[in-house]
C-alpha cells in the first residue's frame, strides 16, 4: 500500500504528536514525583522543628520536664493528618522524642536505617 504524500506527511504529523504527547505525560511524572518529595521534606523539616520547640519548651533551670515535652508532642500529633505527605510527620515525632528521651528505637524504626 501506497500513501499519497499528504498522507505521509500526516502520518508523520500524528506520530510526532503522540511522541510529544508521551514525553510530556513523562514530565508531568516526573514533576508529581518531586512535588511529592518536596512536601514530604518540608514535613519532616516541620516535624523537626516541633521536636526543637518542645525541647526548648521543656527546658527548666534545674533540668529538663519530660511531662511537659511529652504533652507537647502528644498535642502535636494528635493535630497531624493520618494520610498524605504530613503523615511522615508522626515518625519523625516518634523517633525524634524517643531519641530525647534516651530510649531504645523501636524495631519498626530500626528496619528503616
Amino acid at each position: 500500500m501506497t500513501m499519497n504524500p499528504v498522507q505521509a506527511i500526516d502520518t508523520k504529523y500524528i506520530r510526532l504528536i503522540q511522541q510529544q504527547q508521551l514525553e510530556l505525560a513523562l514530565i508531568k511524572a516526573e514533576r508529581d514525583v518531586a512535588l511529592r518529595d518536596r512536601d514530604i521534606a518540608q514535613s519532616r523539616s516541620e516535624a523537626m522543628n516541633t521536636l526543637v520547640d518542645a525541647l526548648i519548651g521543656s527546658l527548666r533551670p534545674f533540668g529538663f520536664d519530660r511531662k511537659r515535652f511529652l504533652t507537647t508532642i502528644r498535642q502535636a500529633a494528635r493535630s497531624l493528618p493520618d494520610h498524605g505527605p504530613a503523615a511522615s510527620q508522626h515518625t519523625v515525632l516518634f523517633e525524634g522524642s524517643n531519641r530525647f528521651l534516651g530510649r531504645k528505637a523501636s524495631s519498626l524504626s530500626s528496619q528503616h536505617e
